[in-house]
């Protein structure tokens, strides 16, 4: 039998500590932790989805019950944990370890599987020292599992470890959370994503332009598995993942027709806009990232024309800076704000892509400018 071919995001998924990538302080803590052979009852693991909660929490697991963990106790800078050779290593590896439970709470939300683990805990470990509870997206259970869960959260036997994980912890009740030992995860910084998304590349044979991989981690927004997948869709679309390659599989338009797309407004240039739009009708495009980073070019257009630093945008060719300086305050302002209203509007139709072309031309139009303005008047004599 031939062997499964996994995808990136679980090929690389994190064996050890040094794998874990953009969160150096949790790390030191469980290390630490390790090292001192100190371990508290509950760990809570929060933080934005994939930033690395499920691993970190499958590789302590590892590490705690690695028989070479008193080797690690005397000299750590020779001995690392997990080993990832003893036979409780490769349990944990292959997904067979007795000792090691991992429940999604998302499926399993009731007070019947909480009170399972309660029962099931008060067995001695099999292969290990303890026994290892991994509760992912914890924040799923029921008010009557949480209910049930208080007592054995607060004194559980010696022997084992429970690890919750969530995106929300704010929506764990206070009696849970207050029996945690928390650990935040932080969104993994763009040149930490940058880096990882590089080595992957080297060690996959993939081609890539480093503008590329950087616009990946942008939009990934600190989630190291989503940049990982959005690589593989790109890896799978073209023979190079480059920028344009990583825009086309997302649906996003290039900033550089975000600015011509402004220039024909500002300059009232109906046949240009009205190709650009044909254009743009024969791809999938994401509508609600074109108009949030539209939004975003009209934001720095506004500071421009105060003479500020643009926030968004650090690129903006200088013949569409002229362009801004000449246009008035007010129409780019009553641009701004019906753009930005926009958004209520896309979220009630499934022509997304057709209501923002649609719009556009309207802010064209002499006849609609006119009417904002005049519309802007009145309130203010009214004030």
């Amino acid at each position: 039998m031939s062997q499964v071919s996994l995808n990136l995001a679980r090929k690389w998924r994190s064996s050890n500590f040094k794998e874990i990538i953009g969160q150096d302080l949790v790390v030191r803590i469980l290390q630490n932790s390790l090292f001192k052979d100190q371990f508290f009852p509950v760990y809570l693991l929060s933080g934005q989805r994939g930033c690395g909660k499920t691993s970190t929490a499958r590789v302590f697991a590892s590490a705690i019950n690695c028989k070479k963990i008193s080797e690690f106790q005397k000299n750590p800078q020779i001995q690392a944990v997990p080993c990832l050779e003893c036979q409780s290593c490769v349990a944990m590896t292959q997904g067979r370890h007795p000792d090691f439970m991992e429940i999604d709470a998302a499926s399993y939300t009731g007070v019947d599987n909480i009170r399972n683990i309660i029962d099931t805990s008060s067995f001695l470990p099999l292969l290990g020292d303890r026994k290892i509870y991994l509760i992912d997206e914890v924040h799923m259970l029921s008010k009557a599992a949480f209910n049930a869960f208080l007592k054995i959260l607060e004194e559980p036997p010696k022997f084992v470890v429970f690890i919750l994980a969530t995106t929300e912890a704010q929506k764990l009740p206070e009696t849970v959370r207050s029996r945690c030992f928390q650990l935040f995860f932080n969104p993994v910084s763009l040149d930490a994503v940058v880096g990882h998304l590089e080595n992957m590349c080297k060690k996959e044979s993939i081609e890539y332009d480093r503008a590329g991989l950087e616009l990946i981690a942008q939009v990934s927004q600190g989630s190291l598995r989503d940049a990982i997948n959005v690589l593989e869709q790109a890896r799978f679309a073209d023979s190079k993942v480059t920028k344009s390659v990583v825009l086309s599989v997302l649906g996003y338009l290039d900033d550089r027709a975000l600015y011509d797309m402004l220039s024909w407004m500002i300059e009232k240039k109906h046949q240009e806009i009205m190709a650009f739009f044909n254009q743009l009708s024969k791809q999938t495009i994401a509508t609600d990232y074109v108009l949030k980073r539209f939004v975003e070019l009209l934001y720095d257009a506004i500071v421009l024309k105060y003479r500020g630093e643009p926030k968004y945008f650090s690129d903006i060719p200088q013949e569409l800076k002229n362009l801004i300086d000449q246009f008035s305050m007010q129409q780019l302002t009553m641009y701004f704000d019906q753009v930005c209203n926009l958004d209520m509007a896309l979220a009630k139709t499934t022509k997304k892509q057709l209501l923002f072309e649609s719009m556009i031309i309207r802010l064209m139009s002499k006849d609609f400018v006119n009417h904002a303005v005049l519309n802007s008047e009145k309130k203010k004599m009214n004030l």
